[in-house]
């Protein structure tokens, strides 16, 4: 086989120089993948994009094997870049045009570049797979390039490299504390000693920051073992030993056995583990002694004994000779023995003692018990069996050790009332198989038995496959079963051939048959979603830190509440953010009808910022400020006299969870999930994410059983609850609504702070201490004592990174928008110019931050200050409270019916009119008007005007507060009259003669004034 290369599509050159190597990146920088991983009901493997800290931005993966790889390049430092499904290979093989998509092409200093394909070990021996490498290999190397297979790594390997990966994102740590750590003697030192070495800094963010050196390789340790606070530090670069294979093993079709030899199939139970011999319980391994090797028959030859243990000689079928470990061989996996000698097998159709005796009610149970008794008496001479165990009066005379055996046969067969031969028949079982074997000549009762033990296999085998035909159907009854089975089994197995159970006999296998495959008790959607269970073992994702992965999901709750606007009931829509490691809840939003990705990335920002706790929360139920753990919480009810009031400044009001830095973010396929908005907030915020599988509930499923546990613990409480379905439904649930939509959201996240948040949850362990009730807070803890803190960015213009991004050209009138205009003086210095943003979607564009849920403003980063400035619509003066882009839509198209020639403002202000007159909405009008009723914004966003930094002061707010208290007295001795608006003063600014609400439309105005002044000096 010679394959002809047609095509290496993006083909870079082979010399990877400095300079060659920077324009083959710079080349690939912004090449989409080749192509894009499916989705697809029923698929195993999981799917996502990683945020490699080498490249800077989201990598895909199809599988978590192919995570495994860009893990161990993101960690290696001569790596420089990564690109996923990066080019298609074409090649002319045999006459064949082939074509293949490798996984990675991985970018190194000084080498040339690596072509990684990953597949799972036990696939590499297929032909078809062995086929494809290879061509592909010759194909990549004819280029002078590298090319790899990728195979498991190492467990604890792999183990270290994922928990060190939390730490890669280097702007989360303290640069101060990163550089007293790297300039400290730590060679020799062990981990606890540098956990424990900076007394000047908490412990919790120490951890952090040398874990976070560890992965940047400034230190390094033994990776090969799970880390430990013993394990040694060292300054040289980490190495890794992974599984990058330089050749491929030889693809096996089938075992060659020789001799007219079968194949070997695998026992049940044994699956190939190395060691288990596949017949007898204990066999001989010697010369001659057959083995199954990596797929093929070899025989001892010849054995050796080292130092370092045995070594065999074995032949393979074609006459080769090599040697290998014995202890390696069969317990590494790759080694299974052939037994052909006969002897006990775990297959044999008889059961152990333990399970038939098992299987015995108290009364047969007794009866074995008794008979075992008599025929140790009539063997031994005693009941128990033992002289020492001798009961009052034994041995009886007729069972005395001197008496002939015969004597004592004869004594006990006339004692009991059964023939000799019976008796006989009875103690050579006994002495055999002991109790077990009495129990055969006990009462058959196999027809009472539960289960199908007495159906024919064919009947059931029918049952089945028709009840596995109305998995996707609606719910069929017993009866419908039932009579379709005689004549399917009939036109298959011939008339009479299989026999047909009475009726009760029928409905009493169906509902055996039942606990099988659920098909006629349970709803059809929950029969649907047993029957897509996996067969084999689950898989689980195991969180090991605070963060590692952040579960979201919505759900529509089963209670109602009030329509503040309407004063009519809505079933609201709850967003959660969930911390899989402690199962803490980091964010929720309550959303009338429905849920959009602002919603959603607003919940995401509550995990970097929580929302402040209610007043009156009790203490246990209020998280430190910032997310520190609660131990290091400054006590404020410990302190008394002049320091109470300054600590309560200091410590504040408390947060109503915790702060988290997420690093995975888990979400299922929602439109709002996978939106451009939620990835790209993920991506500028360095979070990985890992989409659940197509309607895999399981995949997410501690978040799943929060909104079980949510409406069992509160929800079923409240007025308005009308149940999970409509079998459980109340007469009137709308008519008992009660509470708004703002004080339901309050209700829930008090009740998660105080109840949920400290409550023993069962999903909880601690695998050191087995049994130990963990609530989410004392996990939290924990995790932080394990794992360190990652402190969250403490920047307060944190929030505009989670804003839409719009890329719009700056005009000499501003920006514009969904037919809006936006102005301010933020602009100034930029209008009619190309911005320096490249890239697909720039092109030469500037970034704009937009809020959905408000168009009276949007925001804007100066790139040379990196301070944020707030852009106004030009109708905004005329509107008293934010206006969303549903609602001016909305406006627009009611104007049009009205009006030939609408304007913004005029369809507006008609629509606001609408509503507070109250009259007969449309559904789209209702639920725009849910949501601009509510009284929080999605985000909390700071103020962006200089003036508004200062007036955040704590002295200029208490100077403003005492003025304001002065102003509240002197009003109070004057008679109160109508209120005439601003006075104009001596030093009277336009903005202050126009209100407080007055925004200029040209920004510039106001700064003309003293523009002139300036110029005249």
């Amino acid at each position: 086989m010679q394959p002809q290369p047609h095509d290496v599509n993006r083909q870079g050159h082979p010399h990877t120089g400095a300079a060659t190597l920077k324009k083959l990146i710079d080349n690939l920088e912004f090449v989409t993948p080749w192509r894009t991983f499916r989705w697809y009901y029923g698929q195993k493997h999981y799917s996502g994009s990683y945020w490699s800290s080498t490249m800077r931005s989201h990598v895909i993966y199809e599988s978590r094997l192919e995570l495994t790889r860009l893990l161990y390049a993101d960690f290696a430092r001569e790596v420089r870049a990564i690109f996923s499904q990066p080019f298609l290979i074409t090649a002319e093989v045999d006459g064949i045009t082939r074509r293949h998509v490798p996984d990675f092409l991985i970018l190194r200093d000084g080498l040339v570049p690596l072509v990684v394909d990953v597949k799972p070990r036990q696939l590499l021996t297929r032909p078809k797979v062995a086929f494809c490498l290879g061509w592909a290999r010759e194909v990549v190397e004819s280029c002078g390039w590298e090319f790899q297979v990728w195979c498991e790594p190492p467990e604890a390997e792999l183990a270290n490299l994922r928990f060190l990966a939390g730490y890669r994102r280097d702007w989360l740590f303290s640069s101060e504390l990163l550089e007293e750590v790297r300039g400290s003697d730590l060679q020799g030192a062990t981990l606890g000693e540098a956990f424990r070495s900076f007394r000047n800094w908490p412990d919790e963010l120490v951890r952090a920051a040398v874990l976070h050196l560890l992965w940047s390789q400034d230190l390094s340790t033994n990776l090969g073992q799970i880390l430990t606070e013993r394990h040694q530090l060292h300054r040289e670069p980490a190495t890794l030993v992974g599984t990058g294979l330089g050749t491929l093993p030889r693809p096996v079709v089938k075992p060659d056995c020789g001799d007219g030899e079968a194949d070997f199939p695998q026992r049940a139970g044994n699956g190939g583990v190395g060691g288990r011999v596949g017949g007898a319980g204990v066999v001989r391994v010697g010369v001659g002694t057959r083995m199954r090797y990596d797929g093929e028959v070899v025989t001892v030859e010849e054995m050796f004994g080292t130092a370092t243990g045995n070594e065999v000689l074995v032949k393979d079928g074609r006459g080769r000779r090599f040697r290998l470990s014995l202890r390696e061989a069969l317990t590494s996996g790759r080694a299974v023995v052939i037994v052909e000698e006969p002897g006990p097998t775990s297959d044999d159709a008889g059961e152990t003692a333990s399970v038939v005796l098992g299987q015995l009610d108290d009364d047969r149970l007794h009866k074995v018990r008794e008979r075992a008794a008599h025929l140790n008496e009539v063997i031994y001479g005693f009941r128990s069996g033992s002289p020492d165990l001798a009961a009052p009066g034994e041995p009886r005379p007729q069972y005395a050790p001197g008496i002939p055996k015969m004597a004592r046969y004869r004594a006990k067969s006339e004692e009991l009332g059964v023939g000799l031969r019976t008796l006989t028949r009875w103690i050579g079982s006994f002495q055999r198989e002991r109790e077990a074997a009495l129990t055969r000549d006990l009462p058959d009762r196999s027809a009472d038995a539960a289960g199908v033990g007495r159906a024919d296999p064919r009947w059931v085998e029918m049952a089945l496959e028709i009840m596995a035909e109305h998995t996707d159907a609606s719910t069929p009854s017993q009866a419908k079963v039932i009579r379709s089975m005689r004549p399917r089994l009939e036109a298959r197995y011939g008339k009479d051939q299989v026999p047909i159970p009475a009726r009760a006999t029928a409905y009493r296998w169906l509902s055996e048959l039942e606990k099988r495959r659920p098909t006629f008790r349970l709803s059809a959607k929950r029969n649907r979603d047993i029957a897509a269970r996996p067969s084999g073992v689950y898989g689980k994702l195991r969180p090991t830190r605070p963060g590692e992965y952040l579960l979201m999901d919505t759900n529509r709750l089963d209670v109602f509440a009030m329509d503040p606007l309407t004063l009519r009931w809505v079933q609201p829509e709850l967003t959660v953010a969930m911390d899989w490691y402690d199962r803490c809840i980091t964010g929720l939003r309550l959303t009338p009808v429905s849920t959009k990705s602002v919603d959603v990335a607003a919940t995401l920002f509550q995990t970097y910022h929580p929302r402040p706790a209610g007043k009156d929360w009790p203490r246990h139920a209020v998280w430190p400020d910032h997310g520190v753990p609660r131990t290091v919480l400054l006590d404020r009810d410990a302190i008394e006299g002049p320091m109470a009031d300054a600590a309560n400044r200091v410590t504040g009001q408390g947060a109503a969870g915790p702060a988290l830095v997420p690093e995975t973010l888990v979400v299922d396929h929602g439109k709002v999930y996978v939106s451009e908005h939620i990835t790209s907030v993920c991506q500028r915020l360095g979070i990985s994410i890992q989409p659940a599988r197509l309607r895999t509930g399981r995949d997410k499923g501690p978040i799943e059983r929060f909104f079980r546990t949510l409406r069992e613990g509160l929800l079923e409480t409240l007025p308005g609850y009308k149940g999970p379905d409509i079998y459980g439904r109340g007469v009137n649930p709308e008519g008992e609504a009660f509470f708004f939509l703002n004080e339901l959201e309050a209700i829930i996240r008090e009740w998660v702070a105080v109840v949920y948040h400290h409550r023993a949850h069962d999903g909880l362990v601690d695998s050191r201490v087995p049994g130990l009730e963990l609530s989410p807070a004392t996990m939290f803890d924990h995790g932080i004592a394990r794992a360190g803190y990652i402190e969250v960015p403490r920047d307060r213009d944190l929030g505009f990174e989670f804003l839409k991004t719009d890329w719009r050209p700056i005009h000499h009138y501003g920006v514009e928008i969904r037919s809006c205009r936006y102005n301010g003086p933020g602009l100034n210095g930029l209008r009619d110019q190309t911005s320096p943003y490249t890239g697909p979607r720039a092109k030469g564009r500037w970034p704009i931050q937009v809020d959905p849920d408000d168009i009276t403003r949007t925001y804007f980063r100066h790139p040379e200050t990196r301070k944020w400035h707030t852009l106004t619509w030009e109708h905004a003066p005329a509107m008293k409270f934010p206006v969303s882009e549903e609602a001016l839509e909305l406006a627009r198209r009611m104007a049009v019916h009205k009006h030939r020639y609408p304007d913004d403002e005029s369809a507006v202000a008609e629509l606001l009119e609408r509503w507070n007159l109250g009259l007969g909405m449309t559904m789209s009008e209702r639920r725009i008007a849910l949501r601009m009723a509510r009284e929080q914004s999605a985000i909390e966003l700071p103020a962006t005007d200089a003036a508004d930094e200062v007036a955040a002061l704590s002295s200029v707010v208490r100077a403003l507060a005492a003025d304001s208290t002065a102003a509240k007295e002197q009003e109070g001795e004057s008679e109160p009259g109508l209120y005439e608006g601003h006075l104009a003063g001596d030093d009277d600014d336009d903005g202050e003669l126009e209100g407080p609400d007055h925004e200029s439309e040209n920004p510039d105005d106001e700064d003309d004034f003293y523009a002139d002044a300036l110029e005249d000096a």
